[in-house]
């Protein structure tokens, strides 16, 4: 029993190290994870002024902002379309089961990669922004934005269609937004886009608010941003 627990945690380990199954195809790769790096790289960008301040305070209450933002009005999102969607959120790539709890590992494994991803983009941009290097910081979420758009939109094939792996490879899969049999995907999806977007502009108002009227090391006007 212990050898065939080992066993099946080695093959589970191997598919989460993105190795190929036999005849799988293309590779999935998740935007959420990338969007997740970006948008802790926004929060780090709109908190520019109190990081350069250099004051821990400012610091920390700019990652916890992060951090709550990914929480409430993010983490939830994906976790909801993996449980609900499994071949839409995928791309009907890679992951040829039916459902998420078909990879025992696939979500524990996924919220720790998100939120390391969330917060490694705000460590490296409150590093950069320190060096100066604010314009790469903003080129660099431009540039994760970019690559999410044309993900979705360049395997329109692929991410237009609901349903498991099997049902897009055999063509029976409906269309997104086929809600002939009650299908509540639709609602979902412009509910979460429409929360996260109001939530992401509400958290960057408040963190240029804060850091409006700071006065940086060697500068003796106050900013006007």
């Amino acid at each position: 029993m212990k050898d065939i627990s080992s066993r099946k945690l080695r093959s589970t380990c191997v598919s989460l190290l993105n190795l190929k199954e036999k005849g799988a195809g293309i590779e999935m790769v998740q935007i959420d994870i990338p969007i997740a790096f970006a948008l802790g790289q926004i929060f780090a960008d709109a908190a520019r002024k109190q990081l350069l301040t250099g004051r821990p305070e400012y610091y920390f209450s700019a990652l916890a902002k992060n951090n709550l933002f990914h929480i409430f009005f993010f983490s939830w999102i994906p976790v909801y379309f993996l449980v609900n969607y499994f071949g839409w959120e995928t791309t009907h790539m890679w992951w040829r089961k039916d459902v998420v709890t078909d990879y025992p590992f696939f979500l524990p494994v996924f919220l720790i990669a998100f939120f390391f991803s969330a917060n490694s983009g705000f460590w490296l941009s409150t590093f950069l922004i320190r060096k100066g290097k604010f314009l790469f910081v903003r080129a660099s979420y431009a540039g994760i934005f970019l690559y999410s758009f044309l993900w979705v939109f360049g395997l329109w094939k692929r991410t237009s269609y609901l349903g498991s792996y099997k049902e897009w490879a055999q063509g029976t899969a409906k269309r997104a937004w086929d809600t002939s049999g009650g299908e509540p995907f639709l609602y979902m999806l412009f509910f979460s886009i429409i929360l996260w977007f109001a939530a992401l502009v509400f958290f960057i108002i408040i963190l240029r608010a804060e850091g409006k009227n700071l006065i940086l090391k060697g500068d003796k006007r106050k900013s006007t941003e």
